[in-house]
């Protein structure tokens, strides 16, 4: 099963000090791979440009977090969250996320989604088996 990051759950660790390798161990009790889409990468370069100084370093910081999995093609252009969408459905992939709108939308649609729950805790929401 494919783990579909995206900027804001890359972001994560550095406003919750949540390690996201161990927080998707605990939880997922299939084999996954966790990657990154190409557009995430570039939404995060444009948010280290164009951000304030909080926002810009958590964006370094997720751009350089981002190195340590695997980055998969994308779209380079158009909406992250219907990129996200469109290869969670390609893939059959669970979407991680703590944006509260794109997870609401993702678990309309029958997808499941990883996001927080709780104060640093990661859980799933929705049905894996799908």
């Amino acid at each position: 099963m494919l783990v579909l990051l995206d900027s804001s759950m890359l972001m994560l660790p550095l406003e919750k000090k949540i390690n996201l390798s161990y927080e998707f161990e605990r939880i997922l009790d299939v084999a996954f791979e966790i990657v990154v889409p190409q557009i995430v990468l570039i939404e995060l370069r444009e948010l280290k440009e164009k951000s304030e100084p909080a926002t810009k370093r958590k964006a370094e910081f997720a751009l350089n977090l981002a190195k340590s999995f695997k980055i998969i093609e994308s779209k380079k252009e158009g909406h992250v969250d219907y990129e996200l969408m469109r290869l969670a459905e390609i893939h059959k992939a669970v979407v991680a996320t703590n944006d509260r709108k794109l997870r609401s939308i993702l678990i309309d649609k029958g997808k499941s989604v990883i996001s927080l729950h709780g104060k640093n805790k990661l859980a799933i929401f929705g049905d894996l088996s799908h």
